[in-house]
């Protein structure tokens, strides 16, 4: 090659480097050197275009009276595309199909020998078997449901965030609230805290065929974080809800239920562990509910911790006050 060939070239290339120096390098990846096609950033308005049909398409797909399953199914695909308020609605309109499906579910599971086929696959073979253990009917078992129709209805149960719970020899669908918590990426501090209140009974209930299932020291960890719940957000629109809820624990924390009374059939006197409780409760840092409990202690005491009329006709009084003091603090 002679010099002026060479000489040729060498103009060129300068060029060619120049004149993609002036673009600013556009085209070229600056790792290796070769062309390669320019990416346009997705504008915002035609993003905001898409979350707008996702949201559209959503709430078409909720007044259509599609079951849950389909619904988490849209989410799933959907919810990292959305905006935190967006992705928030979303679960909340979840959650409203989800309870109005209970009753539909519940009478598609008394039909035939749906209930007898489930129960038979949930019988537990040993003595030492924990509540666990035939609470809450084993997912793992629904490939071994015979019945073509209830094997379906009840995995579309379970893809439709439920969980089936064996309440006096039958099973019922409830919301599984714990199952709900892989949003949490994606949903407001507010829904998060809501769903995780939500979720201690969906895990564990308070309460079945009238006894307590959980301790007296458990009970009284759900009232304080109810109530710091309550506190911290007096203005969710899951409000009244939780407020109900701080209720129904509080009643049953201060007398007991049917089967599992805070005192001793035979001497009346107050049990040991639920006394306990109380102190405890009582030397927390200062809450609504320390409060209250505070007083519930000194008339238990006045009355030589007997647990009578004397004591249990002043738990509506107790009670009231501290609901009444919560929503003072509203």
């Amino acid at each position: 090659m002679n010099k002026k060939s060479i000489a040729f070239m060498l103009i060129v290339s300068i060029l060619l480097l120049t004149l993609l120096a002036a673009c600013g390098g556009e085209g070229v990846d600056k790792g290796n050197g070769e062309l390669v096609d320019k990416v346009e950033p997705k504008p915002e308005i035609s993003i905001e275009k898409d979350e707008e049909k996702i949201i559209k398409d959503f709430k078409t797909m909720v007044k259509s009276d599609n079951e849950p399953f389909v619904l988490v199914k849209f989410i799933d695909e959907n919810i990292d595309k959305v905006k935190i308020e967006n992705a928030t609605e979303m679960i909340k309109e979840l959650e409203e199909v989800q309870e109005g499906y209970i009753e539909r579910y519940t009478e598609k599971l008394f039909m035939e020998e749906h209930q007898m086929e489930l129960l038979t696959l949930s019988e537990v073979q040993h003595s030492e078997a924990k509540i666990e253990d035939y609470l809450f009917f084993d997912n793992s078992k629904i490939e071994e449901i015979k019945n073509g129709n209830l094997k379906e209805l009840v995995n579309n149960i379970k893809e439709g965030k439920y969980k089936l719970i064996n309440m006096e020899g039958a099973f019922y669908p409830i919301i599984d609230y714990e199952a709900l918590k892989t949003y949490n990426d994606h949903i407001s501090d507010e829904m998060k805290g809501y769903i995780d209140l939500k979720s201690m009974d969906s895990s564990m209930p308070t309460i079945l065929d009238a006894g307590l299932v959980i301790s007296f020291d458990q009970l009284a960890e759900r009232l304080v974080k109810t109530e710091n719940y309550i506190l911290k957000y007096p203005n969710s629109i899951k409000y009244e809800e939780i407020l109900r809820l701080y209720g129904v624990y509080l009643k049953f924390y201060l007398e007991g239920s049917s089967n599992t009374p805070i005192y001793d059939y035979e001497s009346k006197e107050i049990k040991d562990e639920v006394l306990s409780s109380y102190k405890k409760v009582r030397n927390m840092d200062e809450t609504v509910t320390s409060k209250v409990v505070s007083k519930y202690i000194d008339i238990i005491g006045e009355n030589q911790n007997i647990i009578d009329e004397n004591v249990l006709s002043r738990v509506t009084e107790v009670h009231s006050e501290a609901i009444a003091t919560l929503e003072d603090q509203k």
